[in-house]
């Protein structure tokens, strides 16, 4: 499922959403929420409210010539059209639809912005129920050689550990597991390459993959400066929610990259 809003942003996630799509026979969904202010009506001494027509008939428009693209580019490609008064969201349509994969644009956020609200890619991370791919910047001609995936391993990570893999092996990229391996609680450079082996073979066997460890006490200072030095194409994360008064002062891992890296992010859920 690709959402998109009709802007530059939007359509480079559109971009690799077809290269993706072509590659893996998939079909796509493109969604656009359409929020409608309502206006006032008045019959009969009752009100009403009713949609502005205008609003709503041209967007629907720029939903259908996106899609009729696709179509004519040999891609299955159905549209859905989200009119709403903000009490809709984008993860409601993933588990009717069947969707196994969100491809989203993204600016990120900076300074107060990004402490405080984040941007909307993030409040879709939150709460999104399947992988989302985030895409920074223009790449029309996506194709991935080199993806890692990062992590503390302090807990099961062998579920978003197959479907990085699986994502992998669709390219025939390389997959760099990188132990972030934090200074407060170090362990031995043997026992975290077990586990990571450990973990990644009991869910794929069959996979080119690379054993690193980051240590440091910065998990995104680690997994950006691992990815500079490969020079890694896509960077892989379990997002790690924040919850209640510490979510406003603390953003996840993977916000963070968002907001900082202009490399895809590909964010699992656990």
């Amino acid at each position: 499922m690709v959402p998109t809003d009709y802007s530059d942003c939007a359509d480079n996630a559109m971009d690799v959403a077809k290269v993706i799509a072509a590659r893996s026979g998939a079909g796509l969904f493109v969604i656009h929420m359409e929020e409608v202010v309502p206006q006032v009506a008045h019959v009969l001494n009752k009100t009403a409210t009713i949609e502005n027509p205008h609003q709503v008939g041209h967007a629907r428009l720029q939903l259908q010539k996106r899609v009729d693209a696709l179509e004519k580019e040999g891609l299955k490609a159905k549209a859905v059209f989200v009119p709403h008064e903000g009490k809709e969201s984008i993860e409601d349509y993933i588990k009717p639809y069947g969707i196994d994969l969100l491809i989203m644009g993204s600016h990120g956020a900076k300074g107060i912005r990004e402490a405080i609200i984040g941007s909307k890619t993030q409040k879709v991370l939150r709460k999104a129920s399947v992988p989302v791919l985030v895409i920074k910047r223009p790449n029309k001609h996506f194709n991935p050689k080199r993806i890692i995936f990062a992590s503390t391993f302090r807990g099961d990570v062998r579920k978003p550990l197959k479907e990085v893999a699986e994502f992998a092996r669709l390219w025939n990229a390389e997959l760099d597991l990188v132990f972030l391996n934090l200074l407060a609680h170090l362990i031995e450079e043997n026992e975290a390459k077990r586990i990571m082996a450990e973990q990644l073979l009991e869910s794929v066997p069959d996979i080119r993959y690379t054993l690193n460890i980051s240590e440091t006490n910065d998990e995104e200072w680690g997994i950006s400066k691992f990815a500079s030095i490969v020079e890694a194409d896509v960077i892989a994360v379990v997002y790690d929610a924040q919850t209640g008064f510490n979510r406003l002062f603390n953003s996840s891992v993977a916000e963070k990259l968002i907001n900082h890296e202009e490399i895809p992010i590909l964010v699992m859920t656990e």
